[in-house]
């Protein structure tokens, strides 16, 4: 499977929206709303389209990885600014072949280009330390 990675653009959302939808659709809660979050996530301050991205394979979108600015806070305030990710979406029909797993490299590489700190997550931890994330307890 030949999969191409860009950068979102506005005539994707509809498509991006509706593959959040199935791709979460019933997995966690009844229903999911992390279509509505991507929809939302767009107009948001700490939203950065430039690590905002689609998978295509075969002229269609398959998966979809966003990012926003974060940030951590020591107990005397020091803060350091990161990154945050997600959702990171897959339709059924591709998740285990490598999609997301794509997305999560080449945005790793693209946040590197662009000297960020650090990208922190919230997520099981099986899906994410094979792309070299530590979990909290770690």
């Amino acid at each position: 499977m030949n999969i191409s990675i860009r950068n979102e653009v506005e005539g994707d959302y509809r498509s991006v929206e509706e593959l959040t939808r199935e791709a979460f659709w019933n997995l966690y809660v009844p229903g999911c709303d992390e279509h509505y979050l991507v929809h939302t996530m767009r107009t948001h301050p700490d939203f950065l389209p430039a690590l905002d991205f689609v998978a295509v394979v075969d002229g269609t979108i398959v998966g979809n990885i966003m990012y926003t600015r974060s940030s951590l806070c020591d107990g005397v305030n020091t803060r350091l600014d990161t990154l945050t990710f997600g959702p990171v979406s897959v339709l059924p029909e591709y998740q285990r072949r490598g999609v997301g797993s794509a997305l999560i490299r080449h945005s790793i590489h693209v946040a590197r280009d662009h000297h960020e700190t650090a990208i922190i997550i919230e997520g099981h931890p099986h899906n994410y330390c094979k792309h070299g994330f530590k979990s909290c307890k770690d």
